[in-house]
């Protein structure tokens, strides 16, 4: 099994960025508004430090979510961009967290920030 340690460093970061299309409206998920849905944040979240680990792992280490929480702020609108931030905050055995900090890319303003754990599986 592998261990944390061994393939992140405490503080590492990792980014990537979205657009917010159709599917990604909160319409879809039972909200109001046209506007990111916060499921999807979650989404991101976890499919983002999933692919981290898989990379970390050399595509041999897989994961499993074991804790999810988020605080989503403020709106963002169709067709805007999205930069999600993840940045490796504890390691515990073949356990992870992450913080996550999602930020409108045009001007940097907070639209969620939270943390994730993962628990990595195989070698």
């Amino acid at each position: 099994m592998a261990q944390a340690q061994t393939l992140f460093r405490s503080g590492q970061q990792f980014e990537k960025t979205w657009e917010v299309d159709a599917a990604a409206l909160s319409l879809n998920y039972g909200g109001d508004m046209d506007v990111l849905a916060t499921p999807v944040i979650v989404y991101w979240i976890e499919s983002y430090a999933t692919e981290c680990i898989r990379r970390a792992g050399d595509g041999s280490c897989r994961s499993v979510g074991q804790a999810v929480s988020v605080k989503h702020v403020a709106p963002a609108y169709p067709g805007s961009a999205v930069r999600l931030t993840l940045t490796v905050q504890a390691m515990f055995g073949n356990a992870l967290r992450f913080d996550a900090r999602a930020v409108a890319a045009r001007d940097g303003s907070l639209i969620a920030t939270g943390t994730h754990d993962r628990a990595l599986i195989g070698t």
